[in-house]
């Protein structure tokens, strides 16, 4: 990816799919956190000009837009940050906002500078004064690797109900390993917040697959639930991940339920490789894969019900409830499960269906 000079920017296939992910989480996010919080934070921390070249959304007036349309759902302040370093860009994206009407419970606010100062000045006024911060979500997608050190994504998570949704360019971490200037390659030890990256030019293997599996480790420390998608081209080539963060149940499943919506339409290949052994491309027929999973995980535990299913297909794998029907039913037919016809409350189970209360066992 060519990190564009000009003010506005030719909208490319992979930032439409990006935004159509961020669109469809925000769907669920502003109604849920909204309801039940005074406050809740939206930050873009590379926000851009607001739109492209060709008139097309940019990411701040996505969330505005999803945030307008659901402002029923909403009791309390939304506040939306977008933070731009480029004086150019923020003027543009100054000029979009004032043309959107907001709700009086909206507050919206358009500064210059750069996200890790203006976000870690923020953190460490909140944890002088030994508070919470409100429920916030924080966009980072940068062009390059400078200015999200990890130690400030560290602590955003700490916070209860914080999430991150991060583009990772792998790719321009990998160029820039071995680079002469020690003020770049310390951008790269501080997005690790350690200098395993940089230890990593020094070994053998795939670098990419390296770095990406260091990067989730970090982020499985101070999360719960991580997961990350790969971006791929017509010639099957990397060309970043997007990574999302959350100590929520209720974000993991959302998210990965607007990962599923977005068509690829061709000119791209989007896939979850969270698991190592595993990829999973979005477009495809998914029973095959998961039926292997489910049965390798439970065949021999003896009995578990749908519900333990249910939590483990959720939290642990890149699929959905929707999924796990077609795979429980060709487990059944194929013998390597067992579905007792009686449930855990007495009532009998419908043929071919997997509720909470069935039970199951894999031979």
């Amino acid at each position: 990816m060519v990190t564009p000079k000009e003010t506005l920017w030719e909208l490319d296939p992979h930032t439409t799919a990006k935004h159509e992910i961020l669109r469809r989480y925000l769907a669920a996010w502003f109604p849920i956190l909204g309801t039940y919080h005074n406050r809740i934070v939206y930050i873009d921390g590379f926000s851009g000009p607001g739109r492209y070249k060709n008139g097309e959304p940019g990411s701040p007036m996505i969330a505005l837009d999803v945030a307008v349309n659901h402002r029923k759902s909403t009791t309390g302040e939304i506040i939306f940050w977008f933070i731009e370093e480029r004086e150019d860009r923020l003027a543009h994206l100054k000029q979009e906002l004032a043309a959107v009407r907001v709700p009086a419970h909206f507050r919206v606010i358009a500064e210059s500078g750069r996200f890790d100062e203006k976000f870690g000045n923020v953190l460490a006024s909140i944890e002088a004064d030994k508070n919470g911060l409100a429920p916030t979500f924080a966009f980072i997608d940068p062009f390059g690797f400078s200015g999200i050190p990890f130690s400030l994504i560290e602590r955003l998570l700490a916070h209860k109900r914080c999430e991150a949704f991060i583009t990772f360019m792998v790719d321009a971490i990998n160029r820039f390993l071995e680079h002469p200037e020690d003020k770049v390659v310390q951008h790269i030890v501080d997005a690790f917040g350690g200098d395993e990256a940089v230890r990593i030019a020094k070994g053998s293997g795939d670098r990419i697959v390296k770095l990406r599996e260091l990067y989730q480790s970090k982020l499985a420390g101070v999360a719960k639930y991580v997961r990350f998608f790969e971006m791929r081209d017509r010639q099957d080539r990397t060309q970043y991940y997007l990574f999302f963060a959350t100590n929520h149940e209720l974000g993991h499943l959302k998210m990965k339920e607007a990962m599923w919506k977005v068509d690829p339409n061709g000119d791209f290949h989007f896939s979850d490789a969270t698991n190592p052994d595993q990829q999973v491309l979005f477009e495809a027929d998914p029973t095959n894969e998961l039926a292997a999973q489910v049965r390798a995980e439970f065949q021999g535990k003896g009995t578990i019900t749908g519900r333990d299913l249910r939590t483990f297909i959720e939290n642990q794998t890149a699929y959905l409830k929707k999924h796990m029907t077609a795979a429980l039913k060709q487990e059944e037919t194929s013998g390597h499960l067992k579905v007792d016809e009686v449930k855990t409350d007495g009532t009998r189970r419908r043929a071919n269906t997997f509720p909470d209360e069935v039970k199951l066992t894999w031979g």
